[in-house]
């Protein structure tokens, strides 16, 4: 059995296309062409990106599509994944796309209680989100916290007339006296 590399190289080849011109035909990037090409997958970040790249560069070299996608499930042993039915196994109720007879539930059967239910539905609305994404927000609200609690801490307010140093009158009159003295030299 090829695998779904090969499959690509070889059709490409047989069409006596370079990867330039399979890129300008599918608009992927030459370098993603070449991890498909030498079945580096994991190059890959998301599983729908890889099997959209498959699909398009096979299509393009006219080749058998599923043919291809079968290639690369026997290569890598990864199988299709139905939405509905991965949603339904996290848990979560979702509502059928449009044309469909039946919307998927959440079976509360399965679920044992309440509190599991809920965290069922927590962790499935999480689970898309990488630990990195997770950090980085963490990072943000932290960030806002400080800078909230520094602009609402260093505040001199009328309230604290104590914080205020008394006003020296004989020190403001110096001032203004070398400011008239200043504004009265420019003027010549």
């Amino acid at each position: 059995m090829k695998s779904p590399g090969t499959l690509l190289r070889e059709g490409r080849e047989a069409r006596e296309l370079s990867l330039d011109d399979v890129a300008t035909m599918t608009r992927i990037p030459r370098t993603m062409l070449e991890h498909l090409e030498k079945d580096r997958f994991e190059e890959y970040v998301a599983e729908v990106f890889l099997r959209g790249h498959i699909r398009n560069y096979a299509r393009e070299i006219h080749l058998d599509v599923e043919q291809v996608l079968q290639a690369y499930e026997r290569h890598t042993g990864r199988a299709r994944v139905n939405p509905l039915a991965e949603v339904e196994r996290q848990g979560r109720r979702v509502q059928a796309p449009a044309g469909r007879a039946k919307a998927a539930t959440l079976n509360r059967s399965r679920i044992g209680s309440n509190s599991e239910a809920t965290s069922a539905r927590i962790s499935g609305y999480f689970g898309g989100l990488r630990r990195s994404h997770l950090v980085a927000i963490l990072l943000v609200v932290v960030g806002l916290f400080m800078m909230f609690s520094y602009l609402t801490n260093n505040r001199a307010t009328a309230q604290d007339p104590v914080d205020f140093p008394e006003a020296d009158e004989s020190a403001w009159e110096q001032d203004v006296e070398e400011t008239r003295w200043l504004l009265e030299q420019t003027d010549d």
